[in-house]
């Protein structure tokens, strides 16, 4: 069978146009095969994804042996111009007025707040506090305040062998006060 030198550029305007494959039973990437019609076979298409994927091209959500999500990568968004809008991009009618004489007035307020809605729907909807396990967050926690305290006990040891050094009395701490 002849190779499809067309599906990486099918596959860009597909995510371009329709935005990120989901399926939540971890196939998008038979959904997305379906989706462009690819014609060879699934172990080809694997492989192509997977070299995109390397590239920068698209973008994979993988657990385990199975793809949740798609969508186009850093490089993609440059790479391919399908003519449409980019889902960050706030509509004009939404920020602008005309004024007597015909021209746009551009409301900066309505602007502003328009794109900082924008960029909010986006973090929430990528970055996922659960998709890290609640357990590494927690060891994570455990871990970095157990540094602190051994940095805490450091410079306490340093302060007491400066002071030892500098002939001067230890410095107590007044009662009640936090560090």
């Amino acid at each position: 069978m002849a190779r499809d030198r067309t599906a990486r550029t099918r596959i860009q305007q597909y995510l371009a146009k329709h935005g990120p494959v989901d399926d939540p039973s971890g196939l998008a990437t038979s959904v997305l095969k379906d989706a462009i019609s690819y014609e060879g076979s699934s172990v080809a298409f694997i492989q192509l994804i997977a070299a995109m994927d390397h590239d920068g091209e698209i973008v994979r959500d993988i657990r385990g042996k199975r793809t949740y999500r798609i969508s186009p990568g850093v490089q993609a968004d440059n790479a391919v111009d399908t003519g449409t809008p980019r889902s960050m991009r706030v509509p004009v009618a939404a920020v602008t007025t005309a004024s007597a004489d015909g021209e746009l007035v551009i409301d900066y307020d309505l602007l502003a707040k328009a794109l900082v809605r924008e960029l909010w729907e986006f973090a929430t909807a990528h970055i996922e506090p659960a998709a890290v396990p609640r357990r590494r967050r927690d060891a994570d926690l455990e871990r970095v305040k157990a540094e602190r305290n051994e940095y805490a006990k450091r410079l306490e040891l340093a302060r007491a062998k400066l002071n030892e050094l500098f002939g001067e009395a230890p410095v107590q701490e007044p009662a009640g006060s936090a560090r």
